[in-house]
């Protein structure tokens, strides 16, 4: 065996046997890669320091929740150009990054993730006329985000936390539309309040005139001659009894109640 073979059968074995490695930061998990058999899908590294050797590799992956975002440019339902600033906030399932490194690698976001967020928020804002998405933002969000966690949910390497409309922006001539529409529909609903106001006030008007005349149909029934004569001698023998008044009786009247000429007081 030659000087140059055993040097380099000696740095082989000295590596070997001081062995190297690798920190798996925090945050993060490893996927173990051997040149021989390939990576190893059924164990996860997990943080901290990982002897291997030089030939092998370890490949850090963050699980960490991250958010990212995409500017999209979409189509309405009525062909009008919105465009929009949306989110995706994400995670890595920490048992899966093994697997998902040899089946996909560490372009997963790019693979996976963002196509996507953008085929459903596409999706999603088609079928809205703009008017109405300018109206909807909550509802597409909950769109998107039923969407996407029904499509990564089949890979089972992501955990979704939550898709946001961070922006929309709006043709000129949809935001003035909705504008004049607000204005119409602020001045109909003052209208609508003066005419409930109105209907009211006449309603009030109606009970009382039906009570007035209720009550005047009571007093007429009850007001008759033999009530009213009633009456009329009551209030002249209090005034016959009175002490201050002198009271002249020349005869009766057409009701038949004596006529009161008047006294003098003291």
């Amino acid at each position: 065996m030659g000087s140059a073979a055993r040097l380099f059968i000696l740095l082989v074995v000295a590596t070997s046997a001081s062995g190297c490695g690798k920190t798996i930061d925090s945050g993060h998990r490893g996927v173990y890669y051997n040149w021989r058999k390939g990576t190893d899908i059924k164990n996860v590294l997990g943080e901290g320091f990982h002897w291997l050797a030089p030939w092998n590799k370890i490949m850090p992956y963050d699980v960490r929740t991250k958010d990212r975002v995409e500017r999209l440019v979409m189509l309405s339902k009525d062909q009008l150009q919105i465009r929009c600033d949306v989110s995706i906030r994400y995670a890595l399932a920490s048992s899966r990054v093994a697997e998902l490194h040899a089946k996909v690698g560490p372009e997963f976001y790019q693979m996976l993730i963002q196509p996507v967020l953008r085929n459903a928020t596409r999706d999603v804002v088609s079928r809205y006329e703009s008017i109405d998405a300018y109206r909807s933002r909550s509802k597409i969000e909950e769109a998107i985000n039923k969407r996407i966690n029904e499509t990564l949910a089949q890979y089972h390497y992501f955990s979704v936390d939550r898709v946001m409309l961070r922006r929309m922006e709006f043709p000129k001539v949809v935001v003035a539309a909705i504008e004049r529409k607000l204005a119409m529909k602020q001045e109909a609903e003052r209208e609508k309040f003066s005419l409930e106001k109105a209907k009211i006030v006449a309603q009030r008007k109606l009970v009382e005139a039906e009570a007035t005349a209720k009550a005047q149909a009571i007093l007429k029934a009850e007001l008759n001659d033999a009530l009213l004569r009633w009456k009329g001698i009551e209030a002249t023998l209090s005034l016959a009894e009175s002490n201050n008044t002198k009271v002249v009786i020349v005869g009766a009247g057409k009701s038949g109640l004596p006529l009161i000429l008047g006294g003098d007081a003291k």
